[in-house]
This record gives structure tokens, C-alpha cells and sequence, in this order.
């Protein structure tokens, strides 16, 4: 985005004093040059007089709130002034201060290829001119204050981009835990989900010997059992079994390793060491036996 210097405000901050628009008026002739300096003055203004369009070149600075400009001039025509001065600062308002037109024609080609702020023709009542001025210093205070709002909105709006990529970033983040957290649900009892948790990846990637006690199940008689059974029927019956099994591998601190078919292969000791791990894995298998019972009579 192209930058551009605010316009003066109308107090200077400093001493409250008002501030006068700068103005830059460029004519060869002189005695034009001096007449129009002197209007502006006489209104308020500041004025940069300029005999030349190399001298209104080199002088043209951020100060410079409105440009007067001669159309013809020797060294370089007012039109080629017109674009550097624009290629400076494409805001700034430039008012062709000319002669008569020839044709018509002439003034149309200029108005639409150039788009000056306005034309006041040389000699003319200097209140046109004036009017004219004040005309373009106060377009030029409006578009300067809408080149701060919009860039002040571009600055927000990027703010506000990297904020939503924060936050999608933290969302993702905060999904993935949750995800993980699932996962590890299904396999660890809750008392080692906290722990995994809370010391994060670093309890899983410890490698070590540890002596554990693998425990296995399986339902007796199941290929007998489900022969008769629809697909469904035999989903439901293993969900319904491995939900309480894995119920009773939690509560005695168990991890489930992985599930085949009817049975389940869980280990005790890991990834939380305990001494009594095989006595944990014993008193899983007898409070089976007995849930297993009640399940056989829902199941007949």
C-alpha cells in the first residue's frame, strides 16, 4: 500500500497557533506568478512560487496541500509536471491555472486523460480562484483522512487475521488433545490417562525392562454361541462384553493392548509401576467370571 504524509491539521499542537495550507503555484511568467501569490496570501495561505517546472519538481514536498499550475511553460509543459507531481503524490490536487482554450476539444482531451482537480482560467475574478483553492485543500484533507482510516482498517484487519490464525491454531491444538485423549480413553484406565497427561508424551517414550503380568480373555464356546446369530446381533454382544470387561481392566489399573475377535489382551504394571500387579490382574479375571454370569443370562 503506498504511504502519504497526513495533511497539516488546521492547529498545530504545539502552540495552538493556526496552521496555514501550503499551496505551490507554478507560472513562468512572472508578474502572473506574483499576482497569484499575492491573492493566496492575502486569503491566508502559504504559497511556494515556482518559475519553472524543474524548480516545482524539486520543491514539491509533503507540506505542499494544493498545486496551481501553469499549462504552458518552456522548459517543461504543465502537463508533464502534472505527472511527475502525481507520480510524487497521486492525492494531491492540481488546478490548471491557464488561458483560454483554443477548442473545446482541447480542454475535454486534457480533462480525461490528466483528471485535473479543476481549471480557473488566468485573469479571471480572483474569487474563482480562491474558491477554487479552498475547493481542493479541503478534498485534499478528506482524502488524506481516508487514506489513515483505511489503512488504520488495514492494520486492524491483519491484527484480526492473526488472531484467527492464533486461535485456529490453538482450536486445532485443543481438537488434537481431545482426540488424544479419546484414544488413550479407550485403551488406559482414567487414573493412567492423568498421568499421561499431565507428564505428556514423555511417560510413553521411556524405554525400559519391567516385569509385568499379561492378561488374556476370551468368551468359551463363541463360535458355538454366534452360529445362529445375525451379524448384528454378534456386534452387539461383543460391544456389550468388551465394555464391561474393559470396565473391570481399568478399575484394578490394567491397559488394554489390543482386542482380537472375542478376546482381549491387556497387561498390568505399565506405563504406571505397581507391585501388585499380578494380584490386580488376578481379581480382574474373578470379578469377570462373575460379570460374565449376569451376561450369559441377558444373552440366552
Amino acid at each position: 500500500m503506498n504511504k502519504f504524509p497526513n495533511h497539516q491539521s488546521d492547529k498545530d499542537p504545539g502552540n495552538h497557533k493556526p496552521v496555514k495550507p501550503m499551496i505551490m503555484v507554478v507560472d513562468d511568467e512572472d508578474s502572473v506568478l506574483k499576482m497569484t501569490e499575492l491573492i493566496l496570501e492575502e486569503e491566508g495561505y502559504q504559497v511556494e512560487p515556482c518559475l519553472t517546472g524543474k524548480e516545482a519538481i524539486d520543491k514539491f514536498n509533503k507540506s505542499i496541500s494544493a498545486v496551481v499550475l501553469d499549462i504552458s511553460m518552456p522548459d517543461m509543459t504543465g502537463l508533464q509536471v502534472f505527472e511527475k507531481i502525481k507520480a510524487k503524490n497521486p492525492y494531491v490536487p492540481i488546478i490548471f491555472h491557464t488561458g483560454s482554450f483554443t477548442q473545446n476539444d482541447e480542454r475535454r482531451d486534457i480533462r480525461r486523460q490528466y483528471r485535473p482537480h479543476a481549471y480557473v482560467i488566468k485573469g479571471s475574478d480572483p474569487e474563482q480562484l480562491l474558491d477554487t483553492v479552498a475547493s481542493a485543500v479541503e478534498s485534499y484533507g478528506n482524502i488524506l483522512e481516508n487514506v489513515k482510516f483505511n489503512e488504520e482498517l488495514c492494520r486492524r484487519n491483519e491484527e484480526i487475521d492473526e488472531l484467527n490464525k492464533y486461535l485456529e491454531k490453538k482450536v486445532k491444538e485443543q481438537v488434537d488433545e481431545i482426540q488424544r485423549i479419546n484414544k488413550l480413553k479407550r485403551y488406559l484406565s482414567p487414573q493412567i490417562v492423568d498421568t499421561v497427561i499431565s507428564k505428556g508424551n514423555d511417560i510413553c517414550l521411556e524405554n525400559s525392562r519391567k516385569l509385568l503380568t499379561i492378561f488374556f480373555s476370551d468368551i468359551r464356546g463363541f463360535t458355538t454361541m454366534t452360529e445362529n446369530l445375525e451379524p448384528e446381533d454378534t456386534v452387539n454382544l461383543l460391544n456389550e462384553y468388551f465394555s464391561e470387561m474393559t470396565k473391570l481392566v481399568f478399575k484394578h489399573g490394567g491397559t488394554i493392548d489390543k482386542f482380537m475377535g472375542d478376546g482381549l489382551l491387556a497387561f498390568y504394571g505399565d506405563p504406571l509401576e505397581c507391585k501388585d500387579h499380578a494380584e490386580k490382574a488376578v481379581q480382574t479375571a474373578i470379578e469377570m467370571k462373575d460379570v460374565v454370569k449376569l451376561l450369559q443370562s441377558r444373552w440366552k
